[in-house]
């Protein structure tokens, strides 16, 4: 989130209807259509500071520029998501690589999907949508943020949404060893 002082400091999960005019919004799209779909919704929120990102060099200007608290990329319009995901989420250059992401794309195949959910996505979204279903993934991705990960093979929020068993413990570790002991 931007700076602020005094009592407008708040993380984003504990930001309400007044607070989220703050947020600066960066809305990648070269269809105009859309970005006033965009504006809409946001703007229905609450949140006023939208930016737009015409293409990939405008993009990373206000990347570097700008203190950006949400991201939303219109995939292949105006450029591959999925990779600008990847750029962003590698850390390997000066971009603020844990922005939210909000992935929207007409691409409803499976690996597209994955792919973009693999590179570091906050939430994803397929067109057509309604504004109901814009609105309800805007709040998961500002409200309801997951943990952010920064491992050797994947950086992003955590790809697993819940936990079966309500717990915090990590089995993933103890399962595959688990196999490895029943193989041998």
């Amino acid at each position: 989130m931007t700076e602020k002082s005094g009592d407008e400091t708040a993380t984003l999960t504990e930001l309400g209807p007044d607070q989220l005019r703050v947020l600066n919004t960066l809305v990648i799209v070269d269809n105009l259509p859309m970005l006033g779909i965009f504006r809409t919704v946001l703007g229905e929120l609450g949140i006023r500071n939208v930016i737009h990102g015409r293409n990939a060099q405008e993009v990373v200007h206000t990347l570097l520029s700008e203190p950006i608290d949400l991201i939303i990329v219109d995939d292949y319009a105006p450029l591959d998501g999925v990779k600008f995901l990847k750029l962003l989420r590698t850390g390997s250059n000066k971009l603020p690589h844990a922005v939210p992401v909000m992935f929207v794309t007409a691409v409803a195949e499976r690996e597209r999907i994955v792919a973009a959910r693999d590179a570091g996505a906050n939430e994803i979204m397929l067109k057509p949508f309604t504004a109901a279903q814009l609105r309800a993934r805007l709040e998961t991705t500002v409200k309801k943020p997951r943990e952010f990960v920064e491992a050797a093979a994947y950086v992003g929020p955590d790809r697993r949404r819940r936990r079966d068993d309500n717990t915090s413990v990590e089995r993933r570790g103890q399962e595959r060893g688990d196999a490895r002991d029943r193989r041998r």
